[in-house]
């Protein structure tokens, strides 16, 4: 069977992590042959010399995804498909703007979308909303279009994207965390020295509006009118974004963004993972944190209930006051870090790995190979 992957249309985020983890995993799989479909954003994590000979890789250049460019996406893809002869397409996000002769299966990973009750939607102002409603009817047009079947990564959104999409050729295959983190290499210092008695946030992510990120600072602040002085956020934002969206504050730092062989490490330099995100279908970050045994502070909703189970501390959701009290209640409690922790390890028991998420993903192609 001759499976592409097609990544040409992702460019950043936890999307291509997702992409470059099945990617390397599907090494492992030599009776198959892979036709990797490499866009700007993969493009720049994978060495194609790391690869065996049943791995053949094309490259792609979109940029941002418009309107006026999808011609000339469906003429250039269709040109390779034809080239490639493939058996199923996958794509780990979607949608791929593509409408292949090969089926496809699709990720869908756009929170949004199906979690209206998100305090982020509650709060977009008319015109905002009536934006991701136009938004949303194109997505949902080629996703519809194109996709032969969807994948996504939690029993919830699998039960939203059957009632939004009206299908019920929906598969979950649970996120996970990294390669890397699995077989950890020490690499360089990311952060410098610590100062004394410092305790470190790590929020490990790209800027999104609904990741909620502004609250930061407010909550470093409160911190300090409740006399706390010690705790460092330490974000990975591109600096154009942290300047643009992060009020300055003295104890939010940005690191820039991290190779993803180089998170473990990062991980490992700081204490306790912090994500004060309003919509995810998924994010890494929760087994990532579960893996390198940090606790997790989190926004009190569905989604991160459902993903991390016990092994979380939630706060009101945008509530910068809920937030620092529910850090100053973790900081002070060695044995409910030491319990959250514990149920971290447990909980990662509940997502696939790596192996067998690429395992899952393999056996759908199989299904639905033409």
């Amino acid at each position: 069977m001759r499976i592409i992957i097609n990544t040409s249309h992702q460019r950043f985020g936890g999307a291509v992590q997702v992409a470059t983890s099945f990617i390397h995993e599907c090494r492992a799989f030599d009776e198959y042959e892979f036709v990797v479909w490499l866009g700007s954003g993969v493009g720049k994590t994978v060495n194609e010399a790391h690869f065996p000979d049943n791995f053949t890789f094309r490259y792609f250049d979109f940029g941002v995804i418009q309107l006026s460019k999808i011609r000339r996406m469906q003429r250039e893809l269709s040109a390779a498909e034809i080239k490639d002869q493939p058996d199923v397409i996958i794509s780990t996000s979607g949608p791929t703007y593509f409408k292949s002769k090969a089926p496809q299966i699709i990720g869908f990973n756009l929170p949004l979308y199906i979690y209206p009750e998100s305090p982020y939607v509650q709060k977009l102002s008319f015109k905002s909303k009536l934006k991701l409603t136009l938004k949303k009817k194109a997505h949902y047009y080629f996703f519809k279009r194109d996709a032969s079947a969807f994948v996504v990564q939690t029993n919830d959104v699998n039960r939203r994207v059957k009632k939004a999409l009206g299908t019920d050729k929906v598969y979950t295959v649970s996120n996970t965390y990294n390669h890397h983190y699995e077989h950890q290499v020490a690499s360089g210092r990311v952060l410098p020295e610590r100062e004394r008695d410092e305790i470190r946030l790590l929020t490990l992510s790209s800027y999104y509006p609904h990741k909620n990120l502004e609250l930061i600072p407010e909550i470093a602040e409160r911190l300090v009118h409740q006399g706390i002085t010690n705790v460092r956020f330490i974000l990975t934002l591109k600096e154009i974004d942290f300047k643009k969206y992060i009020k300055p504050h003295e104890f939010v730092k940005n690191v820039g963004p991290v190779a993803p062989a180089d998170c473990p490490a990062l991980y490992s330099e700081c204490d306790i993972m912090f994500l004060p995100t309003l919509a995810e279908c998924f994010s890494a970050s929760y087994p990532e944190a579960m893996k390198m045994k940090k606790p997790i502070i989190t926004s009190d909703l569905g989604f991160a209930k459902s993903i991390c189970g016990e092994a979380a501390v939630y706060f009101e959701p945008a509530n910068a006051i809920s937030a620092a009290d529910k850090i100053v209640q973790l900081i002070r409690c060695a044995d409910l870090q030491s319990r959250l922790i514990k149920k971290g390890i447990e909980q990662l028991n509940f997502f696939d790995s790596a192996p067998e998420r690429a395992e899952k993903y393999i056996s759908l192609c199989e299904n639905y190979k033409k």
